[in-house]
């Protein structure tokens, strides 16, 4: 079957280009911009000086081998880590003194409180138009629609299995990402199908799902007409895309 879609469809590099790389690390991000992604999406916390770092978890133990809370440790001590390969946890800055007009970013906000921060640091690096926002805690996401800036917002949503054929509960997801006026939803990938993306569009709102890593899933998710797809195999998505 021709693939071909005739649409631009975003290839969203998870964590980076993290199947070849330590996931969250400048070696992944670098990797994805390589590879070709549009869009890396990673996330961000704050250290226990207030420096905003790259990093998926809260504890340190599952990337370096070090029990550490990121919100308690000082930036000093989270760069004497090694994330893998000799990599280090980065900055957002280094992400960006990296990046900047090489790839576009999806900016996951993970812990309360810092959103009006990490703002701060993409506006003053110009990046108005080339940021997606996006958390699972929606607080966040309005407290920057409130700061008046023009950035684009996700929302992402908790998934259970039980709730995997409910349709019920995917329109309400729908439903209240756009009463919020969201760019778009980035729901888990099996929750995705034709009428969930449709609904979505009907209600102006852009389809990311993730994490779509197989072969089958990728081709449905392209299938079903999603706007970006978020994945840990960057290399796959685009060559699926262009079959």
């Amino acid at each position: 079957m021709n693939m071909k879609v005739t649409k631009k469809l975003l290839v969203i590099g998870h964590r980076g280009a993290n199947s070849i790389a330590p996931e969250n690390s400048l070696k992944a991000f670098q990797k994805a911009i390589e590879l070709g992604a549009d869009y890396i999406e990673f996330d961000v916390q704050e250290s226990k000086d207030e420096e905003i770092v790259v990093i998926h978890d809260e504890n340190t133990l599952r990337t370096t081998g070090h029990d550490g809370e990121i919100k308690e440790m000082n930036l000093r001590e989270i760069k004497s880590l090694d994330c893998g390969e000799g990599e280090k946890i980065p900055t957002l800055q280094e992400l960006i003194d990296l990046t900047k007009n090489k790839i576009n970013y999806n900016c996951e906000i993970k812990v309360k409180g810092i959103a009006p921060k990490v703002v701060n640091i993409f506006k003053s690096a110009n990046l108005n138009k080339n940021t997606i926002f996006s958390s699972f805690i929606h607080r966040e996401l309005l407290e920057i629609k409130d700061l008046k800036v023009k950035f684009q917002l996700a929302a992402l949503e908790p998934t259970s299995i039980g709730n995997l054929k409910d349709w019920n509960y995917k329109k309400s997801m729908i439903m209240n990402a756009s009463s919020h006026e969201f760019y778009a939803i980035n729901p888990l990938y099996k929750l995705v199908d034709q009428k969930f993306v449709k609904m979505a569009h009907d209600h102006n709102l852009k389809v990311f799902p993730y994490t779509v890593d197989s072969k089958i899933a990728i081709k449905k998710m392209i299938k079903f007409g999603v706007d970006g797809i978020i994945t840990n195999d960057i290399q796959k998505v685009k060559e699926l895309i262009e079959s």
